[in-house]
């Protein structure tokens, strides 16, 4: 029940001209995801992960070299299953940053734009107690403000 709740409210805030943005860029990351997903091996798919997306490049962190060749080779056909909105595929060998991404360290602290705190807080003051809410509440204390993402 909760959770259908989270889902309208999500669905509302999406729409909001505010948000509008920033739902659309989630979900053609989730997109691109679940694409990656289909598209390689599961067990090459482990060793990948998104980095970013942004203006038809997609950054995708690998952990060893020899996994960044793999899906240097298959690239074309990457690019292909994307269609047009991927242009370019940048494949980065990061043994410690893929790590460190993948465990959920005690050391690691989101970072965030001022203006995405300021907004983040704003919502919590106008949200009911959800586990949205507190979703958001953790997110805000555990980021680092001034910094960003």
């Amino acid at each position: 029940m909760a959770a259908s709740k989270v889902s309208y409210f999500l669905d509302i805030l999406s729409k909001t001209p505010a948000h509008q943005n920033l739902f659309v860029s989630a979900n053609q990351i989730i997109q691109i995801q679940r694409i990656l997903q289909k598209t390689i091996s599961p067990q090459l798919a482990k060793r990948c992960l998104i980095g970013k997306f942004s203006e038809g490049i997609l950054v995708i962190y690998v952990d060893s070299s020899a996994i960044a060749a793999k899906l240097k080779h298959i690239t074309p056909s990457l690019l292909k299953k994307f269609g047009s909105q991927v242009n370019t595929i940048q494949v980065i060998v990061n043994n410690q940053g893929y790590k460190n991404a993948i465990s959920l360290s005690t050391n690691y602290k989101p970072q965030l734009s001022q203006k995405a705190a300021q907004n983040l807080s704003e919502l919590v003051l106008v949200i009911p107690m959800s586990p949205l809410r507190t979703a958001v509440e953790s997110l805000l204390h555990n980021c680092k403000p001034d910094e960003l993402c």
